[in-house]
């Protein structure tokens, strides 16, 4: 058992060896990769979240409009009301595929 101990031990040095070694001599195309990838991957969280509130807004003033509109009208047409939140959903399914 302890002969199977310190095979794994020396096994496991020198792959961490080699590995170490690699990246050593590999540091700067390394570095020069993951720095590629965060200004490939770089995002404005606070124009996102910008974005986000604006669309959210827009919706919300949206249906609150529609709302407002329809309200007290109980004869209203059937017909437009309908037209209206299908044009909503539209709007809507426009705003989830922008994100």
């Amino acid at each position: 058992m302890d002969r199977n101990n310190t095979i794994g031990l020396v096994l496991g040095a020198i792959i961490g060896g080699a590995a170490t070694y690699y990246a050593y001599k590999h540091k700067d195309d390394i570095i020069g990769k993951i720095n590629e990838l965060e200004e490939n991957l770089h995002f404005d969280h606070h124009e996102l979240i910008h974005d986000a509130k604006e669309k959210l807004d827009s919706m919300t003033h949206s249906v609150q409009s529609t709302i407002e509109r329809f309200r007290g009208h109980e004869d209203a047409d059937k017909a437009s009301m309908m037209e209206e939140l299908e044009a909503l959903r539209a709007e809507i399914k426009a705003l989830k595929a922008g994100n």
